[in-house]
């Protein structure tokens, strides 16, 4: 998951032979390799200038953000966040469940609603 996002849900038809790759993944129907490094590591970092969507690339300053695991996560809130996705998605496990428990301990208890989806 990236840590500065905005939440839309894209939809896109892919044929046969089209190839697809971006922030929002491969559209392999493979989620395990839609990690942030992942798409990193088949893409790069940053989308090129003339493969934008938006006229302008924003504007990124600032030291790097410090990578978060789900270990980092308090043991309560992790129990909690375990908890309240396991409820609203009772057959989610492995990265599907770690993704969930992963959003809910560092943004918020609506996004095990959101990756219930």
């Amino acid at each position: 998951r990236w840590a500065n996002h905005i939440n839309v849900r894209v939809t896109l038809k892919v044929t046969p032979g089209m190839s697809v790759d971006g922030s929002c993944g491969n559209a392999n129907n493979d989620q395990a390799d839609d990690s942030k490094e992942a798409i990193v590591a088949r893409i790069g970092a940053r989308i090129p200038v003339d493969e934008l969507l938006f006229r302008q690339p924003a504007e990124v300053s600032g030291t790097p953000p410090q990578q978060k695991t789900i270990a980092d996560c308090e043991l309560h809130k992790r129990e909690h966040a375990m908890s309240l996705c396991r409820a609203k998605e009772p057959n989610a496990a492995g990265v599907l469940l770690d993704a969930c428990v992963f959003d809910v301990c560092f943004a918020g208890d609506q996004y095990a609603a959101q990756d219930a989806i």
